[in-house]
Protein backbone atom coordinates (compact mmCIF):
# COMPACT_ATOMS: atom_id res chain seq x y z
CA UNK A 1 0.00 0.00 0.00
CA UNK A 2 2.70 2.28 0.47
CA UNK A 3 4.63 1.82 -2.75
CA UNK A 4 1.39 2.44 -4.01
CA UNK A 5 0.92 6.01 -2.59
CA UNK A 6 4.20 6.50 -3.67
CA UNK A 7 3.74 5.93 -7.44
CA UNK A 8 0.25 7.88 -7.23
CA UNK A 9 2.31 10.68 -5.69
CA UNK A 10 4.74 10.77 -8.36
CA UNK A 11 2.24 10.55 -10.95
CA UNK A 12 0.88 13.75 -9.30
CA UNK A 13 3.54 15.41 -9.20
CA UNK A 14 4.44 14.68 -12.88
CA UNK A 15 0.64 15.88 -14.38
CA UNK A 16 0.94 19.48 -12.59
CA UNK A 17 4.35 19.77 -13.80
CA UNK A 18 4.20 18.56 -17.37
CA UNK A 19 4.82 20.39 -20.81
CA UNK A 20 4.02 19.26 -23.89
CA UNK A 21 6.11 20.10 -26.99
CA UNK A 22 7.51 23.10 -27.84
CA UNK A 23 7.00 23.84 -31.74
CA UNK A 24 8.72 25.78 -34.30
CA UNK A 25 7.60 25.61 -37.90
CA UNK A 26 8.59 28.16 -40.89
CA UNK A 27 5.56 29.29 -42.78
CA UNK A 28 5.99 30.43 -46.25
CA UNK A 29 3.66 33.21 -47.18
CA UNK A 30 1.64 33.17 -50.84
CA UNK A 31 0.56 35.73 -52.70
CA UNK A 32 -0.99 37.56 -55.27
CA UNK A 33 -1.56 40.43 -58.03
CA UNK A 34 -2.85 42.83 -55.30
CA UNK A 35 0.31 42.16 -53.48
CA UNK A 36 -1.48 40.68 -50.18
CA UNK A 37 0.54 37.50 -48.62
CA UNK A 38 -1.56 35.07 -47.01
CA UNK A 39 -1.08 31.01 -45.33
CA UNK A 40 -2.85 28.86 -43.18
CA UNK A 41 -0.75 27.04 -40.41
CA UNK A 42 -1.48 24.57 -37.80
CA UNK A 43 -0.09 22.35 -35.23
CA UNK A 44 -1.22 19.06 -33.55
CA UNK A 45 0.28 18.20 -29.78
CA UNK A 46 0.67 14.56 -29.08
CA UNK A 47 1.53 15.56 -25.15
CA UNK A 48 -0.26 16.96 -22.69
CA UNK A 49 1.39 20.42 -20.62
CA UNK A 50 1.69 23.37 -21.05
CA UNK A 51 3.09 24.63 -24.82
CA UNK A 52 4.91 27.77 -26.24
CA UNK A 53 5.24 27.27 -29.97
CA UNK A 54 6.52 30.04 -32.77
CA UNK A 55 5.88 30.29 -36.00
CA UNK A 56 8.23 32.90 -38.03
CA UNK A 57 6.44 34.23 -41.42
CA UNK A 58 8.75 34.53 -44.57
CA UNK A 59 8.79 36.87 -46.84
CA UNK A 60 7.79 39.99 -44.23
CA UNK A 61 10.42 42.23 -44.45
CA UNK A 62 8.81 45.73 -44.03
CA UNK A 63 5.96 47.36 -43.13
CA UNK A 64 2.19 45.44 -43.14
CA UNK A 65 -1.42 45.67 -42.73
CA UNK A 66 -1.13 41.92 -40.27
CA UNK A 67 -4.79 40.47 -39.79
CA UNK A 68 -4.48 36.52 -37.87
CA UNK A 69 -6.98 34.18 -36.65
CA UNK A 70 -6.45 30.73 -34.18
CA UNK A 71 -8.94 28.66 -33.34
CA UNK A 72 -9.04 25.25 -31.48
CA UNK A 73 -12.34 22.65 -30.73
CA UNK A 74 -12.04 20.08 -28.14
CA UNK A 75 -14.95 18.12 -26.32
CA UNK A 76 -12.59 15.87 -24.87
CA UNK A 77 -9.83 16.27 -22.27
CA UNK A 78 -7.51 14.90 -24.55
CA UNK A 79 -7.67 17.47 -27.59
CA UNK A 80 -8.96 20.21 -25.51
CA UNK A 81 -6.07 22.83 -26.33
CA UNK A 82 -6.67 26.56 -23.61
CA UNK A 83 -4.92 29.46 -25.22
CA UNK A 84 -3.33 31.86 -22.47
CA UNK A 85 -1.63 34.25 -25.52
CA UNK A 86 -1.01 34.94 -28.81
CA UNK A 87 0.89 37.68 -30.33
CA UNK A 88 2.70 39.25 -33.43
CA UNK A 89 5.55 41.20 -32.96
CA UNK A 90 4.25 41.99 -29.46
CA UNK A 91 0.59 43.13 -30.99
CA UNK A 92 -1.91 40.96 -29.06
CA UNK A 93 -4.51 38.76 -30.60
CA UNK A 94 -7.45 39.10 -28.65
CA UNK A 95 -8.83 35.85 -27.43
CA UNK A 96 -12.24 34.08 -26.64
CA UNK A 97 -13.32 32.71 -23.16
CA UNK A 98 -11.69 29.33 -22.42
CA UNK A 99 -14.01 26.09 -23.70
CA UNK A 100 -14.14 23.75 -25.51
CA UNK A 101 -13.88 26.00 -28.68
CA UNK A 102 -11.59 28.83 -28.64
CA UNK A 103 -10.30 31.39 -31.06
CA UNK A 104 -7.91 34.10 -31.06
CA UNK A 105 -8.45 37.19 -34.05
CA UNK A 106 -6.04 40.32 -34.53
CA UNK A 107 -7.90 42.38 -37.33
CA UNK A 108 -5.39 44.85 -39.24
CA UNK A 109 -2.71 46.19 -37.14
CA UNK A 110 0.39 47.95 -38.83
CA UNK A 111 3.29 45.94 -38.16
CA UNK A 112 7.34 45.82 -38.98
CA UNK A 113 8.69 42.71 -40.09
CA UNK A 114 10.09 39.92 -40.00
CA UNK A 115 6.61 38.31 -38.24
CA UNK A 116 7.18 36.31 -35.94
CA UNK A 117 3.62 34.58 -33.47
CA UNK A 118 4.19 33.05 -30.43
CA UNK A 119 1.64 31.03 -29.08
CA UNK A 120 1.02 30.42 -25.37
CA UNK A 121 -1.42 27.62 -24.18
CA UNK A 122 -2.43 24.17 -22.53
CA UNK A 123 -3.34 20.70 -23.75
CA UNK A 124 -5.41 19.43 -21.00
CA UNK A 125 -5.20 15.53 -21.34
CA UNK A 126 -3.99 14.41 -18.32
CA UNK A 127 -1.77 11.66 -20.22
CA UNK A 128 -1.48 11.53 -24.33
CA UNK A 129 -3.18 13.72 -26.23
CA UNK A 130 -3.99 14.57 -29.49
CA UNK A 131 -4.54 17.93 -29.67
CA UNK A 132 -4.29 20.53 -32.96
CA UNK A 133 -5.09 24.38 -33.59
CA UNK A 134 -5.05 26.08 -37.17
CA UNK A 135 -4.39 29.67 -38.08
CA UNK A 136 -4.70 32.26 -40.90
CA UNK A 137 -2.74 35.16 -41.52
CA UNK A 138 -3.19 37.66 -44.08
CA UNK A 139 -1.11 40.54 -44.80
CA UNK A 140 -0.55 43.79 -47.37
CA UNK A 141 1.65 46.84 -47.34
CA UNK A 142 0.78 49.49 -45.73
CA UNK A 143 0.68 52.54 -48.18
CA UNK A 144 2.87 55.24 -48.29
CA UNK A 145 1.75 58.59 -47.52
CA UNK A 146 2.21 59.64 -51.54
CA UNK A 147 -0.78 57.58 -52.04
CA UNK A 148 -3.03 59.13 -49.53
CA UNK A 149 -1.72 62.43 -51.38
CA UNK A 150 -2.54 61.67 -54.53
CA UNK A 151 -5.89 59.84 -53.51
CA UNK A 152 -6.87 63.33 -51.77
CA UNK A 153 -5.96 65.25 -54.74
CA UNK A 154 -8.06 63.27 -56.99
CA UNK A 155 -10.82 63.79 -54.62
CA UNK A 156 -10.14 67.55 -54.89
CA UNK A 157 -10.15 67.74 -58.88
CA UNK A 158 -13.34 65.49 -59.47
CA UNK A 159 -14.98 68.16 -56.31
CA UNK A 160 -13.68 71.32 -58.33
CA UNK A 161 -15.31 69.38 -61.84
CA UNK A 162 -18.86 68.62 -60.35
CA UNK A 163 -18.68 72.29 -58.92
CA UNK A 164 -18.50 73.57 -62.18
CA UNK A 165 -20.97 71.62 -63.19
CA UNK A 166 -24.14 72.87 -61.44
CA UNK A 167 -26.61 75.04 -63.15
CA UNK A 168 -26.81 78.29 -62.79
Amino acid sequence: MKLSAIALAAALAASTGAYAEDLTNNVNLGGNAADILTASFGVTHLESGGFYDTFNFSPTNGDWLVDSSLITIGFRPESDIDFFSAEINGHFLTLSPIGGYEYAVMMQEPITGPLVMHVYGRVNGMFDASASYAGTINIMPVPEPATYGMLMGGLGILAWLARGRKPA
